[in-house]
């Protein structure tokens, strides 16, 4: 068999590879099988409770050595001006008492002192280096806990509702069940419960006879409710085939001490802080492709293109306007920008697709990960830019522009 010259031709190794990823996608996902995904979705629970539960420790452990750095300070300066007493119990072998019978005036008074001082130096350096051992294997553990979670959530979306390529209708923003949810009656009574319980509390031996008489009101009311409260949950339970839950759906302004707040939690590099505070700062905009430059509006790849150029990284590639998704994720990958999700880091790109839609890898979609689960994209016009918990379902690529 041979090809004509005027009938077959062969493209660069670029669009091959790319037509050769596509096809491989596609195969894999006709043969995928629920029960290996949700096999798989179990061991990644378990294994993610597993690793919660170790960082819980540490993080006890965490808290325990700032208590003790905290004593050790106090007596730094108590030791400058009234003499030295024991640190805490569980340190009073490795920093001793000064005997009552020296003077602190006296030569010797002095060199007790000087070496007390010592002491609590060499202790304060002892205790920082276990704290800083503790807060790297706290934030491993936590980190290998969300990206197991995030592939439980993954495998749990493969077995139920199929790709239909809507942003919004894919993700984990669910808006009719947040309506279902905020119309449901028992949500305020159980709200007010809390709140009530909370009041009296300090009050409760005092008011008993009150707090019956309040018990009886609320648990009244709460058979009376609980009927609509069935009917909200069964309509809940229907409407679920139409969304997915969310922790988290912001879209209006956060506050400077908020933005402070996400980003010391994220635990990030001085270049992704500027990524994801820029971000984070657009959180309320409008959503618009037609003002995707203006600075004023965003659609999803304009915002992940600025973002990172905050940070002065180019992710153009030198054409200095912001490419749609589908192209940016694909000069990203031939660059070797891509990743495992394990290694999903504050600031890094996650791009949706699968869907046949004559993009590159079916890419319709990009999120910037603001760390701790959270992400802020530019979802729709009705939303605008949003903070969020990741949405996983789709999410096909990960990509760090300065990797």
């Amino acid at each position: 068999m041979e090809f004509k010259s005027n009938q077959a031709s062969f493209g660069s190794k670029k669009q091959f590879a790319n037509d050769m990823k596509r096809f491989i996608c596609d195969e894999a996902a006709r043969f995928t099988t629920d029960s290996n995904e949700a096999a798989s979705a179990s061991v990644d629970e378990f294994v993610e409770k597993t690793a919660r539960f170790s960082s819980e420790k540490n993080k006890r452990n965490i808290k325990e050595k700032k208590q003790i750095l905290s004593e050790i300070k106090a007596k730094k300066e108590e030791l400058l001006s009234n003499g030295i007493q024991s640190i805490h119990p569980s340190k009073q072998k490795k920093i001793s008492s000064v005997s009552h019978s020296d003077s602190f005036d006296s030569p010797k008074g002095k060199e007790t002192k000087e070496m007390k001082a010592k002491e609590l130096k060499e202790t304060k350096k002892t205790i920082k280096k276990e704290k800083a051992k503790e807060i790297k294997k706290a934030g491993a553990k936590t980190a290998v806990a969300s990206m197991f979670k995030a592939k439980k959530d993954m495998s749990n979306d493969l077995v139920g509702e199929k790709v239909t390529g809507n942003a919004l209708k894919d993700g984990l923003s669910g808006l009719m069940q947040t309506f279902v949810e905020f119309i449901n009656p028992m949500r305020v009574v159980k709200g007010w419960m809390a709140k009530l319980a909370a009041l009296l509390a300090p009050y409760i031996a005092i008011f008993m006879m009150v707090a019956t008489v309040v018990l009886i009101i609320v648990m009244f009311v709460y058979s009376i409710l609980k009927p609509i409260a069935d009917i909200g949950n069964a309509i809940s339970n229907f409407l679920s085939i139409f969304s997915v839950e969310s922790d988290t759906f912001t879209n209006v302004a956060l506050t400077e001490d908020e933005i402070n707040e996400i980003v010391e939690a994220s635990e990030c590099d001085e270049t992704q802080e500027s990524v994801i505070r820029y971000a984070l700062s657009k959180v309320g905009y409008p959503y618009s492709q037609e003002q995707r430059t203006s600075g004023s509006a965003y659609d999803c790849s304009s915002l992940a293109y600025y973002c990172w150029k905050d940070a002065g990284v180019d992710i153009s590639y030198g054409s200095n306007y912001p490419p749609t998704a589908a192209e940016g994720a694909r000069m990203l990958n031939n660059d070797g920008k891509a990743l495992d999700m394990m290694d999903l880091k504050a600031g890094d790109l996650i791009f949706y697709g699968g869907d046949s839609n004559g993009r590159y890898m079916g890419i319709y979609h990009v999120a910037i990960y603001v760390g701790n689960g959270k992400a802020v994209e530019a979802l729709n016009t009705k939303y605008g830019v949003v903070y969020q918990t990741l949405r996983t379902k789709n999410a096909i690529m990960v990509c760090r522009p300065n990797k």
